[in-house]
């Protein structure tokens, strides 16, 4: 029998934001494309004569020639994922291409100064005439100056040619999708948001209270494996005090399996692009209390101590700050502070169930732009029963009329967020901010 949804309380929107940042061009579809700043050939056959200003390079075994080119890579802010030269044959068979030293210049690189060619990166197939790829991925792994050279048989278009050389780099920054309080069986919002979800590749930080009303095996099988179950291979969960039930934890941790930490614990971490990323257990009664020096604290500590990554998330289920109906959970107060002592940047929960973002605060809730952490609370994964919400210190937006999720986008300096709304709902909310 379908529960009747009940909705607490008003809608409240409160304008505020993080650092406005522009959209990375890492992002566009294909990569980023470069164009040398220098290349040059030499040869045997004219040991101290410079080619910088040629219009072609040239690769050869006798008399003895390879070519040098020079990129700066810059704007990537994502992985790389994959890094292709591209050059333009007007003749020839077969290359390779090589790393080599720094010390030269366009206009003074000869065949008896030049730096030697280093071993093989990458080698093209046999060609006539026409554009040639060679996967250079192995030497671009962010922004910086690459130095390449060519060795082989082949005539190419030089810079100063219309067919120059180019240097493709694809970096697209990961994305995480996060949204808890999810599965109820008989009402329609899991769905909703699973449909989201269905659209978005990346991967999905369940906030805890996943299959209600007890999280057993039944309900994860019934409730939550019918909508949000689809995601479960990208999926990296929280459990929330549902999950934990009237019968124990066994129906999460038995649905999960090892992904979800060891049951006992419930915590883990894990690097997403430049990210370092933590799930942690805020059912703190049944794993040893969250105060300093309790087992997951301690963890925590070392943990972060092991990843000093730039950018830093966390999750957990029950927020450390909230207002409304549901509050903020003192428990919590020691792991944020553990996190805010290594510069984490953000933090996820649910268990309100309502949309909350608030303004980079320390572990006691002062705002703190330079270091604090800035919390969403996403409790709007599907629970029919909405809460009243109401602002606290540093709140910037809250909404209680909609269900959605949270998108990020995890660049190596920062992040952009997104709450994407179901379908027929129109409340959204979207800013970015830089990693401290």
């Amino acid at each position: 029998m379908r529960r009747p949804v009940v909705i607490l309380g008003l809608t409240i929107f409160l304008v505020g934001g993080g650092q406005a940042l522009p959209a990375s061009s890492a992002q566009q579809k294909g990569g980023i494309t470069f164009s040398p700043v220098a290349d040059a050939y030499v040869t045997s056959a004219a040991r101290r004569r410079n080619f910088g200003r040629a219009r072609v390079l040239k690769a050869q075994s006798s008399p003895l020639a390879r070519s040098y080119l020079r990129f700066k890579v810059s704007g990537v802010d994502a992985p790389v994922q994959f890094a292709t030269l591209r050059v333009f044959a007007r003749s020839g068979s077969r290359l390779a291409v090589r790393a080599t030293g720094t010390r030269w210049s366009e206009r003074g690189i000869t065949f008896a100064n030049a730096p030697a060619a280093g071993g093989v990166v990458g080698r093209s197939g046999r060609f006539r005439r026409g554009w040639v790829s060679l996967d250079v991925s192995r030497l671009v792994k962010g922004n910086g100056t690459l130095n390449l050279a060519l060795t082989g048989s082949a005539t190419l278009a030089s810079r100063e040619s219309g067919s120059r050389p180019r240097l493709i780099v694809g970096a697209v920054p990961p994305t995480l999708i996060a949204a808890g309080d999810i599965a109820y069986c008989g009402t329609p919002w899991d769905e909703a948001t699973a449909a989201l979800v269905a659209k978005i590749p990346g991967t999905v930080a369940a906030l805890g209270d996943l299959a209600y009303e007890n999280g057993t095996a039944a309900e994860f099988a019934a409730c939550y494996q019918p909508s949000w179950g689809k995601f479960k291979a990208r999926t990296r969960p929280t459990p929330g005090n549902h999950d934990y039930g009237n019968q124990g934890p066994g129906g999460y941790f038995g649905y999960w399996g090892a992904v979800a930490g060891n049951p006992a614990q419930g915590w883990y971490s894990y690097d997403l692009g430049g990210w370092h990323v933590v799930s942690l257990n805020s059912n703190c009664i049944f794993i040893g209390g969250c105060g300093p020096g309790s087992p997951q604290e301690a963890w925590l500590r070392a943990d972060l101590a092991a990843h000093p990554s730039r950018c830093t998330l966390a999750y957990w289920h029950h927020p450390r700050f909230s207002g409304g109906l549901i509050t903020g959970e003192a428990d919590m107060t020691y792991l944020w502070q553990a996190l805010y002592d290594s510069n984490a940047d953000l933090v996820l929960v649910g268990h309100a169930h309502n949309y909350q973002r608030f303004a980079p605060q320390d572990a006691l809730g002062t705002l703190d732009p330079a270091r604090g952490m800035r919390e969403f609370v996403v409790g709007t994964g599907g629970n029919p029963f909405l809460h009243s919400v109401a602002a606290i210190p540093n709140t910037e937006v809250m909404n209680n009329t909609t269900w959605g999720v949270l998108q990020l986008t995890l660049r190596n300096s920062g992040y952009d967020w997104k709450f994407l709304p179901v379908a027929g709902q129109t409340f959204t909310d979207s800013g970015s901010q830089a990693c401290h």
